[in-house]
């Protein structure tokens, strides 16, 4: 059997074959639809109409608060969609059953298009506007299709509508929401959701308190009470390879175990505020070709080739076209080319009569349209307000903590001090200073833009947003090494705000005590631990007074590299090509630079140029440093001659 997609419990979307016994019954609908009404704070008496099996009368018995009377044509959803398209859900009932519904409707009852999506016991009601069929005969399946997606996205939020276009909305949602859409049926397959405040009244209970302040029932919360161990602001600082990055990832992945979101980004010299906050940017934009996609594009291309003629565009888009607009290709055809062509009606038996009133009907619309074609549309360049990390977190983070379940989320910062943080932070350093609920104790203004940009996410007015806060589930973390040359220095003002963790030279090195590799070639070959040749090469540099924060880390060669998977040998290619290009690299033109001719006394006049020391390195291993070193690495020896190698 052929993979169709599924949206399974929570919203997970997932590729499986379709069994087709699953498909929902008529008796199975109606009890989907009991199931549903039951949920009503009054009584509801569901029954099947005789005669029209997909069409299903409800009744309350004590009134519903003036909704009335509901005719439902209802069938279970099916995976198929368009053209065998993969990614939707559709219902085909038979055009008399769609007519008598909207009849109904005609006569003031509320009348209801809809599909029961199943899957495991989980249902998503999807519902379509209702329209009077024209087929030519009532037997013909009407279809109407929905988006996987949208199901699923209904699944995680409740109620979703999915654009049709022509101003044309279905809409999916849990069964709880069923209320909610009979009181708004009328307008939510023509409107956005959006728009409710313009279909309903606030209710007014006598809050006079609140009406009088104008306060807003959606508001920005900044507290959500939610517990974490782990600091809000925070700097992981040390040498460079004592794990800054590794010990961050390792507790983000216990801070977010439970959900939660997670962005990154790595300062450097040229990072700025607009990079960081946010800042309109000019965005290239094409024209309605560039749209254009999947089956819409397959149809495009058969109407753009010239070698084809119109009889045989049309036999091509038949069956794309079978299920839902057969009366539509013929004008589509006609926008396109003035050719004569034959057509066939749904059952595939020829049309009685010719098509050129459709035809020319297309032929007609031709001068007010632009058509879709194969050239490639003209950009421009509009200029758009585009977050940065900073503001698409902060957003997040608020929409999280206006919900039930608040989660945390957390923005790394790598190498926060490559960049002039006075200047990066902007006004928002101000937001750092956090009160003991760990929200921000001050708040600042916000621009026009911003105001635009987190009323659209968050769903509140603009009034709503004039200031921000951090909220309390919004955790900055961040990395700094201070041995690196270019860095920007941090002013104490800013510095008090954040929790600095030192990363010490020997503190992560637990899991390279004992892993060796083998350097060396002849009777200089040697087995020397990575962990011991570090620890001596940092005793070399203490010695000479140079700082710790220049000193080898215990990762300072990439963990991948110097923890084997299995066993204790390292790798000796990898290593030693790492080595030398980024271990005496950085001894050579950073940490040791005024030291070369001590550090590398082993190569003797050659100290000087990094090229011999690396070919050196490659011969006699670590012969090349100074004898201090060779004696605290005790390398072992596999050839009989002693550890130095070259005395």
């Amino acid at each position: 059997m052929p993979e169709y997609q599924f949206a399974e419990k929570g919203g997970k979307i997932v590729s499986v074959e379709y069994d087709r016994d699953s498909n929902f019954s008529a008796d199975q609908v109606l009890e989907s639809l009991d199931s549903a009404f039951n949920r009503f704070p009054f009584p509801a008496y569901i029954e099947q109409i005789a005669g029209y099996d997909d069409v299903f009368c409800v009744t309350f018995p004590e009134g519903n608060d003036g909704v009335g009377d509901v005719f439902i044509c209802a069938k279970g959803t099916t995976p198929g969609g368009r053209s065998g398209l993969k990614d939707e859900q559709r219902i085909q009932p038979k055009a008399k059953y769609l007519n008598y519904v909207f009849e109904r409707g005609k006569e003031g009852k509320k009348a209801v298009f809809l599909g029961v999506y199943n899957r495991d016991g989980e249902t998503v009601l999807c519902t379509w506007k209702v329209m009077a069929s024209a087929a030519a005969s009532l037997e013909t399946p009407i279809s109407k299709q929905i988006k996987i997606k949208s199901i699923a996205k209904a699944m995680r939020e409740g109620f979703v509508q999915q654009d049709k276009g022509k101003g044309e909305y279905a809409c999916a949602f849990r069964p709880e929401f069923l209320y909610f859409y009979l009181c708004n049926s009328d307008w939510l397959h023509t409107g956005h959701v959006s728009e409710l405040a313009e279909h309903t009244m606030p209710e007014n209970f006598g809050d006079t308190e609140d009406s009088a302040s104008g306060k807003s029932f959606e508001e920005v919360n900044f507290y959500t009470g939610i517990k974490s161990k782990y600091p809000r602001n925070r700097i992981i600082f040390g040498a460079p390879g004592t794990g800054k990055s590794f010990t961050l990832n390792g507790e983000a992945k216990k801070l977010l175990a439970d959900g939660g979101y997670e962005e990154r980004v790595t300062f450097h010299p040229d990072y700025s505020y607009a990079n960081f906050v946010g800042t309109y940017k000019p965005v290239m934009v094409g024209g309605s070709s560039g749209t254009i996609g999947g089956a819409d594009k397959d149809v495009l291309s058969v109407l753009l080739d010239k070698a084809k003629t119109a009889q045989e565009k049309y036999d091509l888009l038949y069956e794309r076209f079978r299920d839902d607009g057969l009366t539509r290709l013929p004008i589509l055809l006609g926008l396109y080319t003035d050719e004569a062509f034959k057509t066939r009606k749904q059952d595939g038996t020829d049309a009685v009569g010719d098509n050129s009133v459709e035809r020319n009907h297309g032929k007609a619309l031709r001068p007010y349209v632009v058509l879709a074609s194969d050239v490639k549309a003209r950009e421009e360049i509009v200029y758009e307000y585009v977050p940065g990390p900073f503001m698409r977190v902060l957003a997040k983070a608020l929409k999280s903590a206006m919900t039930d379940n608040p989660k945390p989320h957390l923005l790394i910062i790598e190498e926060i001090n490559r960049a002039n943080v006075a200047s990066v932070f902007g006004d928002v350093f101000q937001l750092l200073d956090r009160a003991s609920n760990h929200a921000s104790e001050y708040e600042i203004a916000t621009t026009n833009e911003m105001r635009t940009y987190l009323a659209k996410e968050l769903g509140v007015e603009k009034s709503a947003v004039e200031t921000i806060r951090i909220p309390d589930n919004m955790f900055i973390w961040a990395t700094m090494n201070s041995a690196d040359q270019g860095v920007f220095p941090m002013d104490t003002a800013f510095k008090r705000r954040w929790d600095f963790t030192y990363l010490g030279i020997d503190d992560s090195e637990k899991d390279l005590i004992g892993k060796t590799v083998v350097l060396g070639t002849g009777n200089t070959k040697h087995k020397v631990e990575w962990n011991k040749l570090r620890k001596a090469i940092n005793n070399f540099l203490a010695k000479e007074k140079i700082n710790e924060d220049k000193q080898l880390g215990p990762y300072f060669i990439a963990r991948n590299i110097v923890v084997p998977e299995a066993g204790t040998a390292i790798d000796n290619d990898r290593f030693i090509h790492t080595f030398k290009n980024k271990v005496i690299m950085y001894l050579f033109e950073d940490a040791a630079k005024q030291k070369r001719p001590k550090l590398f006394e082993g190569c003797f006049e050659h100290s000087s140029r990094y090229s011999e020391i690396c070919r050196e390195f490659e011969n006699r291993g670590i012969g090349i440093f100074h004898h201090d070193i060779r004696l605290e690495a005790e390398p072992e020896d596999l050839t009989g001659a002693s550890p130095a190698g070259d005395e």
